[in-house]
């Protein structure tokens, strides 16, 4: 709790979402040890509403605050994506609820961590990638350094403000 209190989320909710994923805590345990009225509690309260059992890396953990402090609503981590027929395309970091909006958090652990060889695993992520765009999803990829680059959260909003008012003009006409 006191790395929650003194740091910025960016920092703590990666170590809180570990913690919920590895079942060292619940969140209701988490919000019963924030003292109420303390310094920092706030923040920590913050920290604790965005961490998320379902993030499998510290990048899911940021993308997730920079999700909060960009506005951008409505990203479910850890969804299985299936194409119309129900075909299973793939689990992706984050989906968007509504719209047809993936957002990829990239590392090198998947090629080099896996029982794969680093080209089979960069295959079958390339294969997973058709596949998603094929079936008409739009994919945003963000690799460690985009973490900390307004731009590409801003892009992302964006595209989410722009698939919104097109369903509105879709749904006026």
């Amino acid at each position: 709790m006191d790395i929650a209190r003194e740091y910025d989320p960016e920092f703590s909710v990666p170590l809180l979402s570990d913690a919920l994923r590895r079942r060292l805590v619940t969140k209701a345990a988490l919000r019963t040890a924030l003292p109420p009225a303390h310094r920092g509690c706030r923040t920590a309260a913050l920290a604790i509403s965005l961490a998320d059992a379902n993030h499998e890396s510290a990048a899911e953990s940021i993308t997730a605050v920079k999700f909060y402090r960009f506005d951008i609503t409505g990203m479910i981590p850890q969804v299985e994506t299936c194409d119309a027929a129900g075909n299973l395309l793939g689990r992706n970091d984050f989906r968007h609820e509504k719209y047809g909006l993936i957002v990829e958090c990239h590392g090198v652990g998947k090629y080099f961590m896996g029982r794969n060889s680093p080209d089979e695993a960069s295959k079958k992520n390339h294969e997973r990638h058709m596949k998603l765009l094929n079936a008409g999803f739009r994919i945003v990829n963000l690799v460690w350094a985009d973490l900390f680059r307004p731009h590409e959260f801003i892009k992302i909003k964006a595209e989410l403000d722009t698939l919104a008012k097109n369903e509105l003009n879709q749904h006026g006409k």
